[in-house]
């Protein structure tokens, strides 16, 4: 899926953000402040991604300034977010308005009754066209009663990043649309191409949104599953086997230092230092390896997802928010 922001500065793309996420925000603002809340205020808990990091920075000279509401936030590592929401939300506790939620726990969430319904306020916002929300996206925020439930803050599928300008001094060619053996035998030959330079990089820190979302792009990829039709598990299949001994070997032989607790943000990390030549991830890391302080910009060259046996790969994720049923600044 290519998002056309991804190519902006930071700053642009996070006001942009900022601007559809206002109406959601304050569009019947009534001043009542929530628990753990001083006045007009809502409390926010969300992933320490670089996009909610510049929401963060530009908050208070623009969404406070145009309506008068503080926000409060807590700003956590994704597996550290994610105990913490579900906890809150759990429990409707009421200590957050609003958090930052995936297209595969919001269906859940709102089946447990956790979130706010979305519709009226989409509906009141004439300015807000949720056809503009790409419909496997709209679909995958709704739940089992057509609700909708959170909206995305960004979307995003995977690819494979790589330095153009050390395949270029190598003699390498990236293909227009590799294979996980092609990408191996790249990372190989990279290995060593600058001073303390690695081959490639993946996520190995353990969480189901860290090191189990591309291992399960690498396992369907080459004919896996987690479960078949009829749900038994397949963990034991040979594909699956097959999957997950290439991901670890070619981490272990080409990949970076201190792989187990890599996750996105080391990876991120590693790839705008110059540590590694490759990293397959989300695509939403293009925004700051592009960025106007960015080391590398302009040196990294993008191709699809890796395959194995299928004709393509990768995933459609967003970051969405959703509001506590239990909130009491819902408006």
């Amino acid at each position: 899926m290519r998002i056309a922001s991804r190519r902006r500065p930071r700053a642009l793309a996070a006001a942009a953000a900022g601007a559809l996420l206002a109406p959601l925000l304050s569009g019947c603002w009534t001043g009542a402040g929530g628990a753990g809340s001083g006045g007009d205020a809502i409390n926010v808990l969300m992933v320490n991604n670089p996009q909610m990091q510049e929401l963060q920075k530009l908050t208070a000279a623009h969404f406070t300034e145009e309506t008068g509401i503080g926000v409060n936030f807590t700003v956590l590592p994704e597996n550290d977010v994610r105990d913490k929401i579900s906890q809150d939300f759990a429990n409707q506790a009421g200590q957050y308005d609003v958090a930052t939620l995936s297209n595969y726990e919001i269906p859940i969430y709102a089946r447990n009754g956790w979130l706010a319904e979305l519709d009226p306020y989409v509906a009141k916002d004439a300015g807000f066209d949720q056809q503009d929300i790409l419909a496997p996206m709209r679909q995958s925020l709704t739940g089992d009663d057509g609700k909708l439930y959170g909206q995305p803050f960004y979307g995003e599928s995977s690819f494979l990043m790589y330095r153009k300008d050390v395949f270029a001094e190598h003699g390498l060619t990236m293909p227009e649309r590799p294979t996980w053996r092609q990408v191996a035998d790249l990372a190989a030959k990279t290995d060593g191409a600058e001073d303390g330079m690695k081959g490639i990089c993946l996520r190995g820190l353990p969480g189901w949104g860290e090191v189990m979302a591309p291992l399960t792009t690498v396992v369907n990829t080459f004919g896996g599953t987690w479960f078949d039709k009829d749900w038994k598990a397949r963990l034991d299949s040979p594909e699956f086997e097959r999957a997950t001994r290439f991901y670890v070997d070619l981490v272990r032989e080409h990949g970076e230092s201190g792989a187990a607790q890599a996750g996105f943000a080391e990876c991120l990390n590693n790839m705008t230092q110059g540590k590694v030549a490759m990293w397959y991830d989300a695509t939403s890391a293009a925004g700051s390896l592009e960025a106007d302080d960015s080391p590398v910009k302009g040196r990294i060259g993008y191709a699809p997802a890796p395959v194995e046996r299928t004709a393509s790969s990768g995933w459609l994720y967003t970051w969405a928010w959703g509001i506590q049923q239990a909130s009491r600044n819902p408006d």
